[in-house]
């Protein structure tokens, strides 16, 4: 094992960078005999009379814990090209007796498998965004104590081109070889909705699995490290790098952390460069002086230009002797850990995880951004950009009560009271500015320069926001809810199949005629159809900044404050902007095809034309 200087750069020429996507299995799947299905289905129908029954009585948590198995046995029958091998059926049954175990067990008032240790089991919780319910493992040490706050290790799995729900949980029933806990930490296993690289959805569910293990056990908030390797390093490298104030420690191995040269984009139209941004960790990488950081890459594995991408993108960082950063190479090793350098790693981030990132203090913070979808570090709060997909600075020193920032129009600070309220004032970006401590100080960038407190903003104002600034494919992070049009769609039901298939859920729908005033306060509402047959469609397109297109053949896509309700969105004729060809390619295609609207050829659904709206959600 090895540190790794900036010197290998030239072994690893883009030539020999190859997206990782995995081969197709070998075999054709296996054909469930007549009978075996019929005692699946059978068993199947059982459970869900159970669940049904306890709908009314069990814990919600619970519950969860339950559906989860009857939702990766229906999954397997309705993709029969899932049922890779034998094993995935016998596997089903053996899962289905296992949930029926569970249900009969909460018809008691009892759930056993929450008190378990020294195991890996198995759980679920009901997600946000569809109302599906969701798998995660948590590996619990021997001595687990309830009573003290435990270290917890969120760990993010690589690619596998034959993982569903069934092998997953599976892996949690008949562990191999067997499960090594840790008596110090708890380590939750995320499901991430299969392979997406936790981007969209898959990038929810880490913090959905996460929210669901610190309802059930007492988990140090100081205390958190997340990890991964392969698609996971990917996702750790994405999560840690634009997240940073929620982990205590980062250990990224191999994953990619840049589009144009891993997805092998020769010739990307300009928008789509812009919308890189989103994701590319290496952008951001200057974000490691906000977290203990580990990258890792096998000497001969081409994903070790991963994390020497970010190496490079830090090594003239001025401030990078602050940052806490370990880059290891594993000597003439392919695409797995080294085992010494995973002890060195190891021994980093034990020692960074057990001194705890700090909560409820500010400490300085240097934070980067291209969008407001990440915008938070900490006790620091990006409200608003003057570009997005421009690249963005914080810098907040509080022990000098300095705010330095580039590209921000809107921010806000949360000072904390005691040694570390800033003495009642702030000097931000060369403007004197009174503080409140221990509460939320909001601050607006005043026209020709300069800052100013932040005004209250009138109901219904346009501007973008975290959670509210596009592109389209941002709606399908949280709830939302497709409104159906009263005629036959084709893109909407190509999007309702895709979603199911590739991101392990059915979206919830509605008729557009039964839509309540409920519905549109709780969800992103994603409209399919035209003004004839669309009647949601038809009464806010008046407040929309694009009018219908003139021409036959053409149709409207965009997202926007959703006029009904401007703290959610609306989308018009688009799902993800991607397809079924992206999620069977590398995971690294997984970005928005499209901007904040497109004009559509309707017969084709290729985009005439494609931009973005401006701060204001005007359009430019």
């Amino acid at each position: 094992m090895h540190l790794r200087s900036l010197s290998i750069l030239p072994l690893l020429a883009v030539g020999l960078l190859a997206a990782q996507v995995p081969p197709p299995p070998a075999n054709p799947p296996y054909a469930l005999p007549d009978a075996e299905r019929a005692a699946l289905v059978g068993d199947l129908t059982n459970l869900g009379k159970r669940i049904s029954l306890l709908r009314a009585k069990a814990d919600g948590h619970l519950l969860a814990d339950v559906e989860v198995y009857y939702k990766a046995v229906a999954w397997m029958l309705r993709y029969p090209e899932e049922v890779y091998t034998r094993t995935y059926a016998t596997n089903a049954a053996m899962l289905l007796k296992r949930g029926i175990e569970r249900a009969a067990a909460l018809e008691q008032g009892k759930h056993p498998w929450t008190a378990a240790t020294g195991a890996r089991i198995a759980f679920g919780y009901r997600s946000r965004v569809d109302a599906s319910v969701q798998p995660f493992h948590l590996v619990i040490p021997k001595r687990y104590d309830p009573t003290r706050p435990a270290r917890l290790d969120v760990v993010l799995h690589g690619r596998g081109a034959t993982l569903t729900e069934i092998s997953f949980l599976t892996q949690a029933e008949t562990p191999k070889p067997p499960v090594v806990t840790y008596p110090d930490r708890l380590e939750l296993h995320v499901f991430g909705r299969t392979n997406n690289a936790y981007r969209w959805a898959g990038e929810t569910d880490v913090f959905e699995a996460l929210a669901a293990t610190e309802a059930r056990f007492r988990i140090d908030a100081a205390r958190i490290a997340l990890r991964g390797f392969s698609m996971g390093g990917a996702g750790t490298w994405h999560i840690g790098l634009h997240h940073p104030h929620r982990w205590a420690a980062i250990e990224a191995g191999a994953g990619f952390t840049e589009t144009r040269h891993y997805a092998k984009q020769t010739d990307p139209p300009g928008h789509h460069v812009k919308l890189w941004r989103i994701y590319d960790a290496q952008d951001v990488a200057a974000n490691v002086f906000n977290v203990p950081t580990v990258g890792y890459g096998g000497e001969i594995d081409p994903q070790l230009l991963a994390s020497v991408n970010i190496e490079k993108a830090i090594a003239t960082d001025p401030m990078r002797e602050h940052m806490r950063a370990l880059f290891l190479v594993g000597p003439q090793t392919p695409h797995k850990f080294h085992s010494e350098s995973k002890k060195q790693s190891d021994a980093f981030l034990d020692k960074h995880v057990a001194a705890g990132r700090a909560v409820g203090k500010a400490e300085r913070v240097r934070f980067a951004t291209y969008t407001t979808r990440y915008a938070n570090a900490g006790w620091v709060n990006i409200e608003g950009l003057e570009q997005h997909y421009e690249r963005a600075e914080v810098d907040a020193d509080p022990a000098t009560n300095t705010v330095r920032t580039k590209n921000v129009s809107r921010l806000s600070l949360h000072i904390p009271r005691g040694p570390d309220s800033g003495n009642g004032f702030i000097e931000l970006d060369g403007t004197r500015l009174v503080t409140a401590p221990g509460t939320v100080n909001t601050f607006e960038k005043k026209t020709g320069g300069g800052w100013r407190k932040a005004e209250p903003e009138k109901p219904g104002t346009l501007r973008k926001r975290p959670g509210l600034q596009g592109p389209i494919d941002d709606a399908l992070m949280d709830s939302f809810l497709v409104v159906k049009p009263n005629a036959p769609h084709a893109p909407m039901n190509r999007f309702l199949k895709e979603f199911a298939k590739w991101m392990r859920a059915d979206p919830q729908t509605v008729d557009a005629a039964a839509l309540t005033p409920q519905q549109i306060a709780s969800h992103n509402l994603i409209l399919f159809g035209d003004p004839s047959t669309n009647s949601v469609l038809r009464r806010v397109l008046p407040q929309l900044p694009l009018k219908w297109p003139p021409q036959a053949g053409r149709i409207l896509a965009m997202i926007y404050p959703n006029p009904l309700n401007p703290s959610r969105y609306i989308v018009v004729n688009s799902g993800h902007t991607f397809g079924e060809k992206e999620f069977r390619g590398t995971n690294a295609l997984l970005f928005p095809l499209l901007g904040d609207w497109a004009i559509l050829d309707s017969a084709t659904g290729q985009a005439i034309d494609t931009g973005f709206f401006d701060e204001n959600w005007r359009k430019r």
